[in-house]
């Protein structure tokens, strides 16, 4: 019996992909079950915006990090799921994934088969859940539903499908949905917003595809129109997310065509390379006639890469690319299939064992996974306990390093935390609020350099306990140290918290 030919319904695609999500997510994502809430770097620093959202703070004016405040707002979610772990995060993050691997199924049926479609986007997860640029959710990561959107839409215009209103309402609710994440990848978003109405003016639908757009921009703003102007800080809003943001990134014209050079080339010699593979088979699928519009598929996703590897130290920035991969994808299935190099189910058997090295890796090079957390998990959770003393303790960061944001406790500033390009201006307001005394805590993972220290302890600060090599300053001489108890693994998988472990609950 031909394997492709027997029958699958939508519902079993949806009910598949959801099943692998989960599973995939639950042992690749730092923020799962599975992993101890010690490792943590941006999701602790977006949990703490998030959640001093939710305890009626005011974003860009009471704190802030250079994000959008869709992602804080995502992340607030996260928190009233659970206050003590980032599991409220993972399962929005599921649902993320989730949705993105739907759009790319409907993009993989321009080509392929039910069976066919469904094997290529379980491929897609493989890229999307690589441990070299997925560990915990990022900004980057939720923005995959709306470029997978963005690409789908595209391909269907080369397909020779009308494009109409709803597609557009869509891609502008995505615009909008990036924008407010990072708005870095809006920028990124505009290469498909002009390429689809290229392709809808070519199809005689461009004022259908106009219309839906605008209205779905309109739509999809409002709320945040709404709560700005109830807040009433629309010019930090401007300020924080826009001008300093662009101010911590930006360098001499000069430095900056030196940057891009050594990035670019820093694409073929580091693992960055294979968001190229990602894009460029595409090109294939260029024909003589329909010059331009065949290749504005691989020039939308040469465009995100070229805007992606900016600043991208961590590599991580490019991983907003990932759903492009699907493209390539298709591609090779469709190759595989015209001339019959392998049935089908050795292709799947193929994907399974690739997913397998994926999750090996992801566990193989973290000291979070439940069985490997050990003493620094407990002393995390010790120096959480202690600080829980105070009742919504606020603390400053100091430096780029796991923040304490488990629990109750809040930002003290606006610049709670040492951003990543900070100004001048960010920096003096930051060591300005230590000098008052504003924060209960200040941890600092910073060079712990005599200047730092001694400027500390001479606000009236006192050193406190130490972890992952921060130092840890108590404002009051009431907080004592408590001593670190054993977290075991089903401790962690069952994500019992430091108040419940140490009896703190009637501290609520």
């Amino acid at each position: 019996m031909n394997w492709t030919q027997k029958p699958i319904k939508s519902w079993h695609v949806a009910m598949v992909l959801a099943l692998v999500t989960v599973v995939m997510q639950m042992l690749c994502n730092i923020d799962s079950y599975l992993y101890a809430q010690c490792g943590q770097f941006d999701s602790a620093v977006f949990f703490m915006c998030g959640k001093a959202m939710m305890n009626g703070m005011v974003p860009y004016a009471d704190f802030t990090d250079s994000k959008g405040v869709l992602l804080w707002f995502i992340y607030g979610l996260g928190y009233l799921f659970d206050h003590y772990s980032y599991v409220g995060v993972f399962w929005l993050s599921c649902l993320n994934m989730w949705a993105t691997l739907l759009i790319a199924y409907r993009t993989a049926r321009l080509w392929l088969d039910r069976r066919a479609s469904l094997l290529a986007v379980i491929f897609l997860i493989i890229p999307l859940t690589y441990w070299n640029f997925y560990t915990e959710t990022k900004a980057e990561h939720f923005c995959w539903p709306a470029v997978a959107w963005g690409i789908h839409v595209l391909m269907r215009g080369q397909c020779q499908s009308a494009i109409n209103r709803k597609h557009g309402v869509w891609l502008g609710v995505g615009l909008v949905a990036c924008l407010m994440l990072k708005w870095s990848i809006a920028l990124m978003m505009l290469s498909l917003v002009f390429s689809v109405g290229w392709m809808a003016w070519r199809g005689g639908s461009l004022k259908k595809y106009l219309l839906g757009f605008f209205c779905g921009i309109l739509l999809s703003l409002m709320p945040f129109v709404v709560a700005f102007s109830c807040w009433g800080n629309w010019s930090d809003l401007w300020r924080e997310y826009f001008v300093n943001t662009l101010s911590s990134v930006s360098v001499p014209l000069a430095e900056t065509v030196s940057l891009y050079a050594s990035e670019w080339a820093g694409m073929f010699t580091t693992r960055r390379f294979l968001y190229l593979l990602y894009t460029l088979p595409v090109l294939t699928l260029w024909n003589k006639r329909n010059w331009f519009a065949s290749a504005l598929p691989a020039l939308c996703g040469l465009f995100f890469i070229a805007l992606s590897i900016r600043h991208d130290s961590f590599g991580h920035y490019i991983s907003v690319v990932g759903p492009f991969a699907i493209l390539t994808i298709v591609v090779a299935l469709r190759y595989v299939q015209s001339h019959n190099v392998l049935r089908l189910r050795y292709v799947t058997f193929l994907a399974i064992f690739a997913m397998a090295y994926v999750v090996w890796g992801s566990i193989r090079y973290t000291d979070t996974f439940c069985t490997k957390a050990g003493g620094r998990f407990d002393k995390f959770m010790a120096v959480s306990a202690a600080m829980s003393q105070v009742d919504q303790p606020k603390i400053i960061v100091v430096g780029q390093e796991r923040g304490i944001c488990m629990g109750t406790s809040l930002p003290a500033t606006r610049y709670w935390i040492t951003q990543l390009g900070r100004t001048e201006q960010m920096w003096q307001s930051q060591m300005s609020a230590i000098d008052q005394g504003k924060a209960d805590f200040v941890i600092d993972f910073g060079a712990e350099s005599a200047e730092m220290r001694a400027r500390i302890l001479s606000a009236g600060y006192r050193y406190f306990d130490k972890f992952y090599g921060g130092r840890v300053y108590a404002l009051s001489e009431d907080i004592l140290p408590i001593a670190p108890v054993h977290f075991t693994a089903w401790d962690i998988v069952t994500k019992r918290n430091y108040r419940e472990r140490y009896g703190l609950e009637s501290r609520k």
